[in-house]
């Protein structure tokens, strides 16, 4: 005890200084509040200068290859898409890092500055969430009359879509939106937008149907008057009166083709090498019910509950969609389950058939066209599912085994092996009819001679008409800074992937 009470005596005792000296200054933290705020501000306002304002102020790139002006509809459309927020849902921009950028059907461009160099691209619509699809190369992957009906009511083509109506909007509004949206892209939605044009031409011809509807007098429509429509339109009666006659014209050859003109024009949509494909999968229970069910999911807004084309979409499209529940629809020339199968993976240009091929799996779209085989037989019918007895085998038409005769495979126009590979026109006209060759023609009354070589005349011409009324438009509205004259006659390049 005593060695501890001597050892605490010992103990040195705190004190702040020596005693004698001075104490220490009170010390004092060197990060003041104010120190602090100016320094933040500092801190973020060097960045800001140098990754912003200074890019606005020498940054300015020239107007890339691929740029378009709008037109005055689609100006006026432009300022209809930013007024009502469509720029919070929809990105418009392709970055390099996009899953397949490249293809055709997804991200076809890459974007690049020079897309956005004008006063057209001013405030941007860059977007800030893709909530919906990414809406830069847009233009010509519908047709008019689809985006029409998608902006009344996005339940009308896309049945599970969350995007709110607008159709609140006028029939000029909805002309000037989507001017807009078919125009987004610059010169290769040009050429998608013109060949969707000379697409729905030719098919209403052979069809012998009206043009679309206003968006007035669509929604004034019932369904039973579309129901009607649907009829008189349907592929037993839309060609009455017209000349069976089957004259070839413009071709190295004359061609007498054994087909009715429609029969043809609807066929030659579609790469003859799947003209005669069979379905691969077994028809079972599971495939067909699968089938169904992805049916109701994307195509009943189109195509009915029923599956006969009377839908509240049909109100707006020319041609109306197909009407899957009459034998015809399950024994024809075009509706081999290869034939359909390639509609639902590429679409049908001129028509609201979108491609479904990059989002749907090929099995499963070989389900739904196994399915699509049940519904004349009543695969469809409400409170039943399909049965494998109602699945209708589909054989060749004995006069579509004459027509491949008379046209064998080998004259199919391969686009990336011909010397033609690189001009634009006649590519996107390939595109619209997968199963043509180069010098083969046939003619639609009220339309004239359908072929290649005229689908890409027609084509051209229609997107040097868009481009010129955009360049007239974009000068009368002091649009600046004004490219070189030269840049007007860059041609378009389009994607060559397809997969």
């Amino acid at each position: 005890m005593a060695e501890k009470d001597s050892k605490k005596r010992w103990e040195p005792i705190y004190r702040s200084a020596p005693p004698g000296w001075a104490t220490h200054p009170r010390k004092r933290m060197l990060m003041t509040p104010m120190l602090i705020f100016f320094g933040g501000i500092f801190a973020f306002a060097v960045p800001t200068i140098v990754a912003a304002f200074f890019q606005m102020a020498f940054f300015s790139p020239p107007v890339s290859d691929n740029w378009a002006p709008y037109g005055e509809q689609a100006a006026r459309g432009r300022e209809i898409y930013l007024a009502n927020g469509c720029v919070y849902c929809h990105s418009g921009f392709t970055r390099p890092q996009d899953v397949r950028h490249g293809l055709y059907y997804t991200y076809p461009r890459i974007s690049l500055p020079g897309d956005y160099a004008t006063s057209d691209e001013a405030p941007n619509l860059w977007g800030t969430a893709r909530i919906g699809p990414d809406l830069s190369q847009e233009g010509g992957f519908h047709p008019s009359d689809w985006q029409r009906a998608h902006f009344s009511d996005p339940r009308f083509t896309t049945p599970n879509s969350i995007m709110p109506r607008f159709n609140f909007l006028s029939d000029d509004e909805f002309e000037a939106l989507t001017a807009f949206v078919q125009q987004r892209g610059g010169k290769a939605a040009l050429v998608r937008y013109a060949g969707q044009q000379v697409a729905k031409d030719g098919m209403l011809a052979a069809m012998g149907m009206p043009a679309p509807p206003a968006k007035s007098e669509a929604e004034a429509m019932t369904l039973a008057e579309v129901a009607r429509g649907v009829k008189m339109g349907g592929f037993m009666q839309m060609n009455m009166g017209m000349d069976m006659g089957g004259g070839m014209e413009g071709g190295e050859e004359e061609h007498q083709s054994i087909l009715h003109p429609h029969d043809e024009y609807m066929l030659n949509f579609v790469d003859r090498t799947y003209w005669v494909m069979s379905n691969p999968l077994p028809v079972t229970d599971y495939n067909l019910l699968r089938g169904r069910m992805i049916f109701q999911e994307r195509c009943i807004g189109c195509h009915g509950v029923g599956g006969a084309g009377v839908s509240l979409a049909t109100r707006f499209l020319r041609p109306v969609p197909f009407d899957f529940t009459t034998q015809e629809a399950a024994q024809s020339v075009f509706t081999s389950e290869g034939s359909w199968y390639y509609k639902v993976l590429r679409g049908v240009r001129g028509t609201a058939m979108e491609n479904f091929g990059s989002r749907l799996r090929v099995d499963d779209i070989w389900r739904v066209v196994m399915f699509l085989k049940t519904i004349p037989n009543g695969g469809l019918v409400a409170g039943s599912v399909p049965t494998i007895d109602q699945y209708y085998q589909w054989t060749p038409p004995p006069e579509l085994l004459q027509y491949m005769k008379q046209n064998p495979v080998e004259k199919a126009f391969d686009f990336t092996t011909e010397d033609t590979a690189d001009e634009p026109f006649l590519l996107e006209a390939h595109r619209i009819m997968n199963g043509m060759a180069p010098g083969y023609s046939f003619h639609i009354p009220g339309f004239g001679d359908v072929s290649l070589e005229r689908f890409a005349q027609l084509i051209e011409e229609e997107y040097n008409r868009l481009l010129e009324e955009g360049w007239d438009a974009f000068i009368a509205r002091d649009g600046h800074p004004i490219p070189p004259a030269s840049q007007m006659e860059i041609p378009p390049e389009l994607s060559k992937e397809l997969r």
